[in-house]
């Protein structure tokens, strides 16, 4: 069993690997949402072979045909897990791991003790222990680690950086193309012309927004590549056909986003773009590996970073140009051969509700000390004490999720039944209500935040006028049109890890000459520079940023940052996060004062839980109550610890 975190990773995997078994006469069968009755039939009544799968699909075997599981599996040798890293620190592998430790579950009831070996495969795995537990969760010792050392290419590298003026960064973007814009674009097509190339964004609106640019001016330039998007929204046919395009020999770009991150079949690209800075160092080298697969050819990678000028009404940390400097140390960190270390789920009542509705729906009831055994101990839900799981079900049964029956069998409720037979029920994460967008009957893809009628719309790499919206439906009707909008999409920034932002210190603090900027990037680098020596700020921890206002450098990661003002917001100090540090609108003298004495919070994680917002995180978030809730996040989402040593160090340096 082949498990994928794509779609479309699996079927570009069953197409190669249905060729190869072809010759061996070895039946080869892929399982998601888009595969027909017919085939998935096959594989019930005759078992074997290869079977290549989604975790969200294998759920669905438990729920929907667990009288099949015995003869399904029955057989089943081999385990192999693709793109390790992306299930490693999410719900998503933590649901995957759990379905993996039923399916063994199951094997040791029907098979006499015979189990299946796993091999999980991963370029980009900064955390090797991780890893092993993922694959053996009592076991890690067992895991053998098999690495790919002959993987020395030359890389070709820069970072291009882009000045743009007070003017164009007071003007309102929403609906215009700002110049610095139409610059990057133009220097993206001139560095791709002739040639495949992947472009990433940081988010699917920069994907259609560039995009577009780039057709428009490929097309005065007459320029006669193509310009394509991929991203998740759109149509499975618009992201193959882009796919199609780009493993073809005609030079074509596409404009994308984690989608083609994976290991996706496009055939040899010669660049990679990436607009803004990445989010980790992982994604980073991830993407960067997209380019130079043959023998002989370099991995070339350009990144785009805007920055805007400070004007009279920004404070210090606009003058920092913080986006250039992310860049430049994630860059730095790449070099280094650092990796994030993963960050194992810890508190996740959410998948873990998940499984109990599962559990029950595949054994139509099931006592709560056998769900313990099954779930927990020993299991992927480890860290759930038996107590926790307890108020867990207690709450569950609350909200009608589950009922318990005389002799103590839990049951699903009215409400348990109404999840389980949503069809987003089988998938870890949340999922947002889709609205499709259609032309002519035909599918181009779903947007989660609706346009208005008669607005212009930027969406599958091509405009729109928007003609009806139709709310019963979720539909929204467009036709080409020559105007354009870009859609806006949900998601937001990715978690920075702390050694980031302690590399982005290091940056401003030193002078040394990166030689992969081009001339504006050292430039702006210069200038965050002159701005952090002449406020002192890589040195000192609180920084006066006038009478009446004090930046307190934190220059740490996203978990730590969201702890501390939690715990700042718990004490009454209201502030602004910057990232790299929190602004609090209160003199240096008194902010210090404050600290030196400041309370101790380690043992109030709850507490300082209860400051979080949002307060729903994951998908059955908003089954819990407030008590349950505030151990998921102070668990999952916060590090109590790690804030409590920067105060403690910040204190005693104060004192």
């Amino acid at each position: 069993m082949y498990v994928g975190p794509l779609k479309a990773l699996i079927n570009d995997q069953f197409r190669r690997i249905e060729d190869l078994c072809g010759y061996l006469d070895i039946p080869v069968f892929r399982w998601h949402g888009d595969v027909g009755a017919s085939h998935k039939a096959k594989l019930v009544s005759e078992p074997g072979g290869v079977l290549l799968i989604t975790p969200e699909s294998l759920e669905s075997l438990f729920v929907n045909r667990s009288e099949y599981l015995r003869k399904i599996f029955s057989g089943l040798r081999f385990v192999v897990i693709d793109e390790l890293h992306s299930f490693l620190d999410n719900e998503r592998g933590l649901h995957l791991r759990s379905l993996l430790h039923r399916v063994r579950r199951r094997m040791y009831e029907t098979t006499e003790g015979m189990s299946f070996r796993t091999i999980a495969l991963s370029a980009t795995i900064g955390d090797f222990a991780a890893g092993q537990k993922f694959v053996d969760l009592n076991h890690p010792e067992n895991v053998s680690i098999l690495k790919d050392e002959d993987d020395e290419k030359e890389i070709k590298y820069r970072i291009h950086g882009y000045r743009v003026p007070v003017q164009n960064s007071e003007k309102n973007k929403s609906n215009q193309v700002l110049p610095h814009l139409r610059e990057m674009a133009q220097d993206i097509v001139q560095h791709c012309k002739g040639h495949s190339n992947l472009v990433f964004a940081n988010s699917r609106e920069n994907v259609e927004i560039f995009a577009d640019l780039a057709k428009q001016i490929a097309k005065k330039q007459h320029v006669a590549d193509f310009f394509l998007v991929h991203h998740g929204a759109l149509s499975t046919y618009i992201r193959e056909d882009t796919e199609a395009v780009i493993k073809s020999d005609r030079p074509a770009t596409a404009f994308c986003s984690s989608t083609l991150e994976m290991g996706i079949d496009i055939g040899s690209v010669r660049m990679i773009g990436q607009i803004g800075p990445s989010w980790s160092v992982a994604s980073q080298l991830q993407r960067m590996g997209r380019s130079g697969r043959r023998d002989g050819e370099a991995r070339i990678m350009r990144l785009y970073v805007d920055c805007f000028e400070p004007s009279s009404k920004s404070d210090l940390f606009d003058g920092l140009h913080l986006h250039l400097i992310q860049a430049i140390a994630i860059s730095e960190l790449m070099l280094e051969g650092w990796l994030e270390p993963a960050h194992t789920p810890s508190g996740d009542l959410s998948t873990l509700t998940l499984q109990v509705i599962s559990v029950i729906s595949e054994t139509g009831g099931i006592r709560a000390d056998a769900l313990y055994q099954q779930l927990c101990f020993k299991g992927p839900f480890s860290d759930i004490e038996p107590w926790l799981f307890r108020d867990l079900l207690l709450q569950l049964g609350q909200v009608d999720v589950i009922e318990q029956m005389e002799g103590g069998t839990l049951i699903l409720g009215l409400h348990g039944e109404k999840i389980r037979k949503d069809r987003r029920f089988y998938a870890a994460f949340q999922t947002e209500e889709e609205y499709v967008v259609l032309n002519e009957g035909k599918k181009l893809g779903t947007l989660q935040i609706i346009p208005q009628c008669d607005d212009h719309l930027v969406f599958a790499g091509q405009r729109w006028l928007v003609t009806e919206v139709d709310l019963d439906r979720h539909e929204i009707h467009v036709v080409p049109a020559k105007g354009w909008k870009p859609p806006k999409f949900v998601g937001g920034p990715g978690e920075i890890h702390p050694k980031v932002r302690q590399k982005m210190r290091e940056v401003l603090a030193s002078d040394r000459v990166y030689i992969y900027l081009d001339n504006e990037a050292k430039s702006l680098l210069n200038d965050a520079r002159h701005v952090a020596q002449s406020t002192n700020l890589c040195n000192e921890v609180l920084v006066p940023l006038g009478p009446s206002a004090t930046a307190m450098m934190t220059w740490t990661g996203t978990r730590i940052q969201d702890t501390l003002g939690a715990i700042f917001q718990l004490s009454g100090m209201p502030f602004n996060d910057k990232g790299i540090g929190l602004v609090f609108k209160i003199s240096t003298d008194e902010l210090s004062s404050r600290m030196k004495k400041f309370p101790d919070f380690s043992e109030k994680a709850s507490k300082v839980a209860r400051q979080v917002w949002p307060r729903w995180r994951r998908k059955y978030d908003y089954l819990l109550n407030d008590d349950l809730l505030d151990i998921s996040l102070a668990r999952g989402f916060l590090d109590i610890k790690g804030a409590q040593s920067f105060i403690t160090e910040l204190s005693s340096a104060l004192s």
